[in-house]
Protein backbone atom coordinates (compact mmCIF):
# COMPACT_ATOMS: atom_id res chain seq x y z
CA UNK A 1 0.00 0.00 0.00
CA UNK A 2 0.98 3.58 -1.15
CA UNK A 3 0.21 5.96 1.51
CA UNK A 4 0.70 9.89 0.14
CA UNK A 5 0.76 12.75 2.74
CA UNK A 6 0.22 16.51 1.52
CA UNK A 7 0.84 19.57 3.92
CA UNK A 8 1.14 23.02 4.07
CA UNK A 9 1.73 25.54 6.91
CA UNK A 10 1.88 29.32 5.96
CA UNK A 11 2.40 31.67 8.64
CA UNK A 12 1.69 35.70 8.22
CA UNK A 13 2.71 37.99 10.72
CA UNK A 14 1.04 41.51 9.44
CA UNK A 15 2.56 43.68 11.75
CA UNK A 16 1.80 47.43 12.27
CA UNK A 17 4.16 48.94 14.87
CA UNK A 18 4.38 52.91 16.32
CA UNK A 19 7.48 54.01 16.78
CA UNK A 20 8.75 57.66 18.24
CA UNK A 21 6.58 59.93 15.46
CA UNK A 22 6.97 57.30 12.93
CA UNK A 23 4.88 54.42 11.77
CA UNK A 24 6.25 51.03 10.31
CA UNK A 25 4.59 48.38 8.51
CA UNK A 26 5.88 45.10 8.21
CA UNK A 27 4.01 42.22 6.57
CA UNK A 28 6.38 38.70 6.82
CA UNK A 29 5.47 35.14 5.11
CA UNK A 30 7.00 31.67 6.37
CA UNK A 31 5.93 28.42 5.27
CA UNK A 32 6.88 25.12 4.14
CA UNK A 33 5.06 22.45 1.99
CA UNK A 34 5.67 18.71 1.31
CA UNK A 35 4.48 16.02 -0.84
CA UNK A 36 5.91 12.78 0.03
CA UNK A 37 5.77 9.23 1.08
CA UNK A 38 6.87 7.80 4.36
CA UNK A 39 7.79 10.83 5.97
CA UNK A 40 7.96 12.82 9.89
CA UNK A 41 7.93 16.29 9.41
CA UNK A 42 7.57 18.70 12.45
CA UNK A 43 7.46 22.61 12.15
CA UNK A 44 8.04 24.95 14.64
CA UNK A 45 6.91 28.68 15.39
CA UNK A 46 8.08 31.08 17.85
CA UNK A 47 7.13 34.80 17.94
CA UNK A 48 8.06 37.76 19.68
CA UNK A 49 6.10 41.18 19.08
CA UNK A 50 5.86 43.45 22.12
CA UNK A 51 4.59 47.01 22.23
CA UNK A 52 7.79 48.41 23.65
CA UNK A 53 10.13 50.28 21.20
CA UNK A 54 13.05 48.77 23.33
CA UNK A 55 12.08 45.18 21.79
CA UNK A 56 12.81 44.15 18.56
CA UNK A 57 9.80 41.94 16.94
CA UNK A 58 11.00 38.16 15.63
CA UNK A 59 9.94 35.43 14.16
CA UNK A 60 11.20 32.11 13.93
CA UNK A 61 10.17 29.06 11.77
CA UNK A 62 11.45 25.40 11.92
CA UNK A 63 10.91 22.44 9.70
CA UNK A 64 12.65 19.53 10.08
CA UNK A 65 11.41 16.31 7.80
CA UNK A 66 13.00 12.93 7.88
CA UNK A 67 11.93 9.63 6.81
CA UNK A 68 11.06 6.82 8.73
CA UNK A 69 12.55 4.50 10.83
CA UNK A 70 11.01 0.82 10.48
CA UNK A 71 10.57 -1.57 13.19
CA UNK A 72 13.90 -3.58 12.24
CA UNK A 73 15.60 -0.16 13.31
CA UNK A 74 16.22 0.52 9.82
CA UNK A 75 15.42 3.93 8.08
CA UNK A 76 13.83 4.18 4.99
CA UNK A 77 14.24 8.22 3.03
CA UNK A 78 11.13 9.61 2.30
CA UNK A 79 10.11 9.95 -1.40
CA UNK A 80 8.82 13.20 -2.62
CA UNK A 81 9.68 17.28 -1.97
CA UNK A 82 9.86 19.79 0.69
CA UNK A 83 9.99 23.20 0.71
CA UNK A 84 10.50 26.11 3.21
CA UNK A 85 10.30 29.73 2.48
CA UNK A 86 10.34 33.26 3.85
CA UNK A 87 8.97 36.38 1.89
CA UNK A 88 8.94 40.23 3.73
CA UNK A 89 7.89 43.20 2.47
CA UNK A 90 8.99 46.31 5.13
CA UNK A 91 8.43 49.79 5.40
CA UNK A 92 10.10 51.30 8.05
CA UNK A 93 9.84 54.95 9.17
CA UNK A 94 8.32 58.39 6.97
CA UNK A 95 10.34 61.02 5.39
CA UNK A 96 8.91 64.68 5.93
CA UNK A 97 6.13 64.38 3.92
CA UNK A 98 4.48 60.95 5.62
CA UNK A 99 5.81 58.38 3.02
CA UNK A 100 7.86 55.51 3.78
CA UNK A 101 11.45 56.69 4.29
CA UNK A 102 12.24 52.49 3.48
CA UNK A 103 11.27 49.77 1.72
CA UNK A 104 12.72 46.67 1.49
CA UNK A 105 11.76 43.13 -0.22
CA UNK A 106 13.38 39.59 0.73
CA UNK A 107 12.27 36.11 -0.69
CA UNK A 108 14.35 32.89 -0.40
CA UNK A 109 12.78 29.62 -1.16
CA UNK A 110 14.89 26.13 -0.09
CA UNK A 111 13.20 22.97 -1.68
CA UNK A 112 14.75 19.37 -1.80
CA UNK A 113 13.11 16.29 -3.64
CA UNK A 114 14.07 12.71 -4.18
CA UNK A 115 15.14 10.35 -1.97
CA UNK A 116 15.38 12.70 1.19
CA UNK A 117 17.20 11.27 4.21
CA UNK A 118 16.77 14.85 6.32
CA UNK A 119 15.46 18.24 5.47
CA UNK A 120 16.10 20.87 7.48
CA UNK A 121 15.54 24.62 7.35
CA UNK A 122 15.73 27.33 10.34
CA UNK A 123 14.19 31.07 9.26
CA UNK A 124 14.58 34.15 11.45
CA UNK A 125 12.76 37.39 11.12
CA UNK A 126 14.01 40.60 13.44
CA UNK A 127 12.37 43.76 12.98
CA UNK A 128 11.41 46.86 14.93
CA UNK A 129 12.43 50.03 15.82
CA UNK A 130 15.74 49.50 18.38
CA UNK A 131 17.77 47.25 16.00
CA UNK A 132 21.46 47.01 16.50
Amino acid sequence: MNSKRVGNVIITLALLILLTGSVSADIVKVGSSFDATLTSVSTHLGTTIVGDQDSPISLNYDISATGMTLPDGSTMPMSGSVTAYIRAHTTGGCDGSGRPGQELTYSEITTASGLINSFQKSIAYRGGSNLV
